[in-house]
């Protein structure tokens, strides 16, 4: 069976060596080595930044990096 994007971001981020925080009714949380936070939606969608409401999306390009450095 496929993952779903949401399960690739949560590996990616866990090999990437982000450490899971909590979990909001919304989003999974990470540490973010640069400072703040990731929040994997239940959609897949991955975000950034000090809170949930003051963060931003993640751009594609940094996604897709992200996708690939969690294969290897």
């Amino acid at each position: 069976m496929s993952k779903t994007l949401r399960e690739k971001f949560i590996e990616a981020l866990i090999a990437r060596g982000e450490r899971k925080t909590h979990e909001l009714t919304s989003s999974i949380v990470f540490t973010r080595k640069e400072g703040g936070y990731y929040y994997v939606g239940r959609s897949g969608s991955l975000r950034y930044g000090s809170s949930r409401t003051n963060s931003v999306p993640c751009s594609s390009k940094w996604k897709a990096m992200l996708l690939i450095e969690g294969m290897i």
